[in-house]
């Protein structure tokens, strides 16, 4: 449970590269989460290339932490995959999303989550930048990379926002 109470959004990375073995955990721990009907509707793209970096991280008005990572992850959604009747893919890829995160601190590493979906702006720039086939959509941006800042304890339990039995 360290990496729930430590990991932060780490916005800034120093240049060294994420290591292979790092990746395939992160991405495996993306792969471990629920998903409604078990459609694991999910796919993954690695963006090293700095040029298309850059590209990604200019299509998002809050991209400035992938500007600076060596390495970012667009987590997507196949809606075929998904399903017609399936209403809960959000869910679905917050989910895994949520356990990449997790495991990016795990593995030493900074990460920081920006929102692509469900704007629908973003999501068409950056579809059309990536060259995504028409049945699968960018969910976020992860910037990934050595974080210059440290993953540290903040408390945020709120005792205030807890309620037992009724409101």
């Amino acid at each position: 449970m360290n990496s729930i109470f430590t990991r932060r959004s780490i916005r800034e990375y120093d240049s060294r590269p994420v290591e292979p073995e790092k990746v395939d955990k992160i991405l495996r721990a993306g792969m471990q989460a629920p998903s409604a009907m078990n459609r694991q509707p999910w796919e993954f793209l690695v963006v090293t290339n700095p040029e298309m970096i850059q590209t990604i991280a200019a299509l998002s008005p809050y991209g400035k932490p992938a500007a600076r990572a060596p390495m970012v992850l667009v987590p997507m959604v196949n809606l075929q995959t998904a399903g017609e009747k399936n209403r809960f893919w959000v869910q679905d890829l917050s989910a895994s999303v949520q356990n990449i995160l997790l495991q990016i601190a795990e593995e030493g590493l900074g990460g920081c989550w920006m929102g692509i979906y469900p704007d629908e702006d973003r999501t068409k720039k950056l579809h059309d930048a990536l060259g995504l086939p028409e049945q699968v959509l960018p969910f976020a941006l992860i910037s990934i990379g050595h974080g210059l800042q440290e993953n540290r304890f903040v408390d945020r339990f709120v005792p205030e926002n807890v309620h037992y039995e009724t409101y």
